[in-house]
């Protein structure tokens, strides 16, 4: 589904726009929604490595230093 919207810009965006338009060879339109697309990307990107950074931090100190996975399978009972 395509939603119409009108916008108002500087005529040099305007200008730019359609010089980009033209070396693209797309409609005005596309232009602005493969940019719109990609930025929007890039804020979920970023928004993805905070979170993960977040997490990140979430299990420091929950296992004494010397415990790590050579020390887990020589500890365990099989």
């Amino acid at each position: 589904m395509s939603v119409r919207k009108n916008f108002t810009m500087p005529e040099k965006v305007a200008e730019d726009l359609a010089y980009l338009a033209k070396k693209m060879d797309k409609k005005q339109s596309q232009v602005i929604q493969e940019l719109i697309e990609e930025k929007a990307a890039e804020f979920e990107i970023e928004k993805k490595l905070e979170a993960a950074e977040k997490l990140s931090g979430m299990f420091t100190g929950m296992f004494p230093e010397h415990v790590d996975i050579q020390w887990i399978k020589a500890n365990s009972e099989s």
